[in-house]
């Protein structure tokens, strides 16, 4: 599974250089960490529309950068969160960001086919805005 380089998304794509590096870093834990059974990583939200405004300063306007992690069944999502979470603060922190705003959802591929089956309003976002910055689509949890 090759990685889109972050900073060959397409320049609509709202993500400043710094969120551009923890992203990158994050998506190289990511598949040290998980190996094999790691099969997609999502940018979704309005940093994946391209909408979010990079000058915001007001915490309570700035948007999050979004992303959604989908691992094989045998994996342990909850763990998967456990242990990405310290990571993501240091990776955050060592490139002058602050981890508060990235926000990991992490599925395995089963939950996913399940939330997608039920017409899941919020899978039906997340499908129509996702860019994809490792594996597919994952079109087989359909």
């Amino acid at each position: 599974m090759a990685p889109a380089r972050v900073e060959n998304l397409p320049v609509d794509v709202s993500l400043t250089d710094t969120e551009r590096r923890v992203v990158e870093r994050l998506l190289g834990w990511l598949r040290a960490a998980i190996g094999d059974d790691l099969l997609a990583v999502w940018l979704f939200g309005s940093r994946a529309r391209g909408e979010a405004d990079l000058g915001e300063t007001d915490p309570d306007r700035r948007s999050d950068v979004d992303l959604f992690v989908v691992v094989r069944p045998d994996i342990d999502a909850s763990r998967v969160k456990w242990d990405l979470a310290p990571r993501l603060e240091e990776i955050a922190d060592e490139e002058g960001e602050s981890p508060v705003w990235f926000s990991v959802l992490i599925y395995d591929s089963e939950r996913l086919a399940e939330r997608r089956r039920i017409h899941s309003f919020f899978l039906q976002e997340v499908d129509r805005d996702k860019l994809i910055l490792l594996g597919d689509g994952v079109e087989g949890a359909r």
